[in-house]
């Protein structure tokens, strides 16, 4: 039994719950919403106090692109990688860009009270997303993968919190969310707060 210490409310978390329900892994989660009071026996665990934390067996492991890549290869069925060593790379370079973009930009956004100058990049990145998609069912070798798997939180957050996004000005984009969010293990990893959000649809 895998136990995962999560906060619901946090995209980080949102990525593993996610692997954790496309694996129909038997799972314990432990939701801690509060990154500045964790409880002792968190910090214990993990003394850098990161979420989502996950105990496999007597490992411990923190960071949720290591996560993810260690619950797909100690359980590989079905698989969140390529099959080839070259789409492999693309997908960890994918990964890579996801997370040193597009995250940014959303925690900006989430920071800050004037929201126009970082909702300009955003649209950029969304624009350029939108052109990559263009001809791909999925980011990486049209085979559903980590990839989407760190980006669909981010852009579920967007589009249920940024109001001034009209995504109907990105089709392909568009599309590319339907074909994330109706995916069974989606609704599977929400959280009740994230549940509450897609109201907002």
């Amino acid at each position: 039994m895998i136990t995962l210490y999560s906060n619901p409310r946090c995209a980080n978390s949102h990525k593993t719950r996610l692997v954790l329900a496309e694996k129909e892994l038997p799972v314990t989660t432990i939701e801690l919403d509060d990154p500045d009071n964790l409880p002792p026996e968190f910090l214990k665990l993990n003394p850098y106090g990161k979420l989502p934390t996950i105990i496999d067996r007597d490992d411990v492991f923190f960071e949720p692109t290591i996560i993810n890549e260690y619950l797909d290869e100690r359980y590989p069925h079905p698989p969140l990688k390529p099959g080839t060593p070259a789409n492999r790379a693309k997908m960890r370079l994918a990964v890579q860009h996801i997370e040193n973009e597009i995250y940014p930009l959303y925690f900006n956004w989430e920071k800050v009270k004037k929201k126009s100058e970082p909702m300009k990049k955003i649209r950029v990145y969304l624009n350029t997303l939108n052109n990559h998609l263009e001809n791909c069912t999925w980011f990486v070798a049209d085979q559903y993968t980590l990839a989407d798997i760190t980006l669909a939180p981010a852009l579920y957050r967007l589009r249920t919190n940024a109001h001034s996004l009209d995504m109907k000005q990105w089709p392909h984009l568009n599309a590319y969310m339907d074909r994330l969010f109706e995916r069974p293990a989606f609704d599977q990893s929400l959280s009740d707060y994230e549940d509450m959000l897609r109201q907002r649809f």
